[in-house]
């Protein structure tokens, strides 16, 4: 990716979400390094959802998925990638 792409991504994700949302998904991002030392550049949701499908997830991860899935269904698989 050359820097004018990298730069259009950028402006990409800004117009796509507020103010507000991207400060959630940065704190949601920092959480998952904080307390499953996942990825900066992933959610819990994501990451615990790779976790359960690989079959390595732990009955919270499950717990957590469930609890979400209220907010959203299917919302750790459908969270997959951010």
């Amino acid at each position: 990716m050359n820097k004018q792409e990298l730069f259009n991504k950028f402006d990409n994700d800004i117009a796509k979400r507020s103010r507000f949302m991207r400060l959630l998904l940065a704190t949601d991002q920092w959480f998952n390094v904080l307390l499953k030392n996942g990825s900066q550049d992933e959610t819990i949701s994501s990451y615990t959802g790779r976790l359960i499908k690989s079959g390595n997830g732990r009955w919270y991860d499950c717990l957590l998925c469930k609890i979400l899935n209220r907010f959203e269904k299917d919302h750790c698989n459908k969270s997959l990638g951010e």
